[in-house]
Order: structure tokens, then sequence, then C-alpha cells
């Protein structure tokens, strides 16, 4: 019975109109040919063959048909004289509908069967996108969906522009300071960039200057907004390296902080250097040099900046800007570069943390597998590689650090560290344990460990998104397997140093104590160092005898 229904449905014995598949078919072809017409190409299409039409020029846009179309439009009683017949030649025809139809321009360019098959609203909706190439640019913008303009803040600031101004129509940059705290909301550094974006290099700014820079530029934006617009080039969408030099350079000429650095001018480029480089490596996550707006909005820089401007003791500003910190950096990259060209051998590297790092690690490392190294010399470490290298070793709880660390770990690159990978690099450390005469940790023990902390899903498959969930505990993971002598101090800790550290520090990161530590330690050594006192530190593997191992 089915079969006989199914057969009746689709047979040759039906006529085209009744068979289902016929219908099916011609409901397909004209949805497609409704999408096809909506196509901004076939509007220009199709206004051309009219523009052509109506000038009576003979357009080769459209190929004539085949034998077989004509045989086939002559079968359904299409005639192929009407089928090619001029549209300028009068041709009988229905009467046309009354003019108060407003769909009747719309369904004299659509065939009848379409128009019939479309309701009215589907109808006004392909017209509207059919005009809508025709018109919009002689509409302009009146929707702003990332910005309201509010009216009673419009007037504050209007009023703000005027009380500084005053009277007068150029002001110097003492007083456009207030422009750039008050009304702009910005870093007091950033004066002299703001006016040299609005000025060029005039060391006044008039009025009118101002207000058209404001208006195109910083009106209707947040003051966060707005300092990623003046950092930036304006042609770029993002800021570089060198867009912070300026501001750098102001800040090293103006901080009350940093007025020691004014007699060494050498030193001045290498803290700017060091703080870009540190800014750099928080807020580009791409690690392409290249911060955008979402990378500056999500960062704590613009918060940053605006305790720089506020706080006299730059030291207190741990984040970015410390000059404590960027002492430690460079004097840790000064001791291991032996030549002082500026750049570190694979040999120099290894001298890091008391040769603390294994082998197998400073082979990942200068083979550039967590990192491509910014050097121009080949198989060298410059001073931007190190200090990315040295806060990825010191803070192990930052995305940057997880991703440098979990690279070198994952010899085969499948996004998995396995059982194997960890006894590869453990299997080292536990040789110089033994020839310490240190006790060794089992490795079993320590996988044990490891799995309690990270919990993963499959056994020892250790996984990035496992080291993300638990950033406290990511040093621990990576110390057993690249530091001997974090290691060995994580197995000797004292736990009630360790509380009181925490209690007395609580806002530390792990970077922040490391800086404090070492600081203090240079310190103590340059004051040894000056009383004829050698101090000879802690560096238990400078003897011939140890470095065998």
């Amino acid at each position: 019975m089915l079969q006989k229904s199914y057969s009746e449905g689709v047979g040759a014995g039906f006529s085209l109109a009744e068979n289902v598949r016929f219908q099916l078919s011609k409901t397909r072809v004209n949805d497609l040919f409704i999408r096809w017409l909506t196509q901004p190409q076939t509007q220009k299409l199709v206004q051309q063959l009219i523009k052509d039409a109506k000038d009576g020029k003979q357009n080769n846009l459209i190929a004539q048909p085949n034998a077989f179309f004509i045989n086939k439009m002559a079968v359904s009683g299409v005639s192929q004289s009407a089928l090619f017949s001029s549209p300028n030649k009068k041709t009988q025809g229905p009467a046309s509908p009354p003019k108060t139809d407003p769909f009747h321009d719309l369904k004299l360019r659509i065939p009848e069967e379409l128009s019939q098959s479309l309701t009215q609203s589907q109808i006004l909706q392909k017209k509207c996108h059919v005009e809508k190439a025709q018109n919009y640019e002689q509409v302009p913008q009146f929707y702003f969906p990332n910005q309201e303009i509010n009216l009673q803040l419009q007037s504050e600031q209007n009023k703000i522009i005027n009380e500084i101004f005053g009277k007068s129509d150029l002001i110097d940059a003492t007083h456009f300071e207030q422009i750039t705290t008050i009304l702009c909301g910005l870093c007091k550094y950033t004066t002299k960039i703001l006016m040299t974006a609005i000025e060029g290099n005039a060391t006044k700014i008039s009025k009118s200057g101002f207000l058209k820079y404001w208006n195109q530029h910083l009106a209707q934006k947040e003051p966060k907004n707005r300092c990623f617009q003046i950092f930036k080039k304006p042609k770029n969408d993002y800021i570089e390296f060198e867009d912070f030099k300026p501001f750098m350079k102001i800040l090293l000429q103006e901080h009350p902080g940093l007025e020691f650095l004014q007699a060494t001018p050498e030193f001045q480029e290498r803290y700017a250097d060091t703080v870009i480089h540190r800014i750099f490596y928080h807020l580009c996550r791409k690690d392409n040099g290249k911060i955008t707006w979402r990378d500056f909005k999500q960062s704590n820089l613009f918060d940053i900046l605006d305790l720089v401007a506020k706080e006299d003791d730059i030291n207190k500003i741990r984040q970015y800007f410390s000059y404590e910190h960027f002492y430690v950096i460079y004097c840790k990259f000064w001791e291991l570069d032996g030549d002082h060209d500026f750049h570190i051998s694979k040999e120099d590297f290894s001298r890091y943390s008391s040769h603390g790092l294994s082998r197998k690690v400073v082979d990942r490392i200068f083979d550039q597998i967590p990192r491509r190294f910014r050097s121009e010399i080949d198989q060298k470490m410059s001073y931007e590689d190190f200090v990315y290298f040295i806060q990825c070793e010191e803070d192990k709880t930052t995305i940057q650090s997880i991703e440098y660390w979990f690279k070198v770990i994952d010899l085969d690159s499948n996004g998995i560290i396995t059982g194997f990978e960890m006894d590869y690099f453990y299997e080292e450390l536990k040789q110089r344990m033994d020839c310490l005469n240190h006790e060794p940790i089992l490795f079993q023990d320590f996988v044990c460990q490891m799995v309690d902390l990270l919990h993963p899903d499959n056994d020892i498959l250790f996984k990035m998104n496992h080291f993300k969930q638990n950033l406290s505990v990511c040093g621990v993971f990576f110390n057993f397997l690249t530091n001997l002598n974090k290691l060995v101090g994580y197995e000797n800790r004292d736990p009630f140093q360790v509380r009181n550290d925490i209690v007395d520090h609580p806002d530390f990161t792990d970077w922040d104590r490391f800086a404090f530590q070492e600081y203090v330690r240079l310190a103590m050594e340059e004051e040894n160092q000056e009383q004829g006192e050698v101090f000879e530190g802690d560096n238990i593997w400078d003897n011939d005898d140890q470095k065998q191992l």
C-alpha cells in the first residue's frame, strides 16, 4: 500500500504540477533565486542591465541559452521570440495593479510565481535589503553601540575646558596638565605626549586645536581608552615597544624617585627598556610585540600609571616600575654576561642560579622551544630574552610562565606531559642529588605528590588546563623537574619561615619575594665590598669538581 502511494506520487503518470519531486525542486530553486537576487553583486548586475537597456546598448553580460534550454522552453509553451524580446518593445499584458499597492514596484522585479509564494513582510524585507546598498552612504551614522552620549557630562566637560583656557586661546604645558588629569583622567606624565599628538612639538596648545582633537579622538571614550589612544601611533590599533619610549623619557626626567639616575644616562636607558619589557611580558599575551586594546583593557597598567603619578617612592610601585626590581634583573644579567657584550651564551646561561638548571633544560631553552629568541646573534640570549626568562623562572604562578615551562617539559609538543617526560627531566636531578649525598626523592613519590596537587583526569597525563586551574602549585611541579636548588630548597623548607614571610608581606607575589631577597643580598654584597670584605655567596657549584656533575 505504501509502495503504491509512493509510486502514485512520483510516477510518470502524474502531471508535472502534481509531481512531489518537482514541487520540492521548484521551492528550492525559488529560494536560491531569491538569495541570488538579494546579493550585492546581483544588484550591481541588474542595475547595469537596466541602464544599458534604457540606453539601447547591446549587453553581453548574460550568455545566450543553449539549444537544449530553448527546446525545453518551447515544449513548455514559451516562444524564443518572447524570451529574447527587447524590453523597449511595447507588448500587451495584463492591466497593472493599483498604484496604492506599496509592493507593486518590487513585485515587477520578481517573477510572478515567486512573488505569489512570498508574504508581504518578506517582500518588504527583500526591498529594504535591495535599497540598502544604494542609500547607505546618504544616511549619516546616528547609532553608536559602544557609546552613550551623556549631555550632562558633555556640559561639564565643556565647562572644564572653558575654565582652564579662560579668555586665552593658548596655554602652556603647566596649564595643559589640568586638561590631562582633570578632563581626560590621565596620568600627569602623559601631558607632553598628548600635546605632541595635538600640535606636534609646539610648546603651547590652542583651544581650537585641542577641541578638534578632543571631539575626534577622546570625547566619547573612557579614560583607559584615551590612554591607549595617545600611546599608540594614529595609524595602528596596537601599541608597540617604541611607543612607550616617549613616556619613559618624561618619567625619568620628572619623577622625583628617579632623579638619581639623571647622572647615569646608560642606566636610564636600561631602566626604561626593562620597564617596557616587563609591561609586554604581562600584557602582550600573544608575545608578538603588539599590545591590543583588549590586552590593555584587561590589564592593570592604567591604574599603575595613576599610582606612579601619585607616589614619589618608585620602589613602592612593585609592578613594572620598581627600580629595585630593575636592579636585580640587571645585576643577574651582568653576572652571567662574562664578556659584557650584552648577550649571553649557553655556557654563560648555565651558571644561572648557581648551576641550578639542568643541562636538559638549558638545551631546550637555547633550542628556543619555549620561546624564540629576539637576539640578532645566533645561539645568544639578548637582554630582552633574559628579562622574559627570569620572570618565568622566578614566578611560576603566571599564565606566561606556565606556558613557557610546559613547552620545555612537553618533549613531543602534543599538549600533554606524560610520566615518561617527567622521568626524563627528573633523572638528571636525581643523579646530581646522589653525587651531593642528598637523599633522593623517589620518582613514584614525586608523581603521587603531583597527582594530588593537580588532579589530572587520566592517571599521570597532565594538560595545560590542569596547571591553569591550580596556579599556586605549578611552581612545585616545574621546580622538581628543572631546578635542583629549588627542589632541595622545597624539601628542606621551614614551614614556619614560609608562614612568617606570607604574614609579613601578604600582598607579595613570588616575583616580589624573589626580587626583595635578591636586592637585600646584592645590597649586603656591595656594602661588604666597600668595607674591603669579600662576599662569596652560596655558589656551591662554582668549583671544578661540582661543574663535572
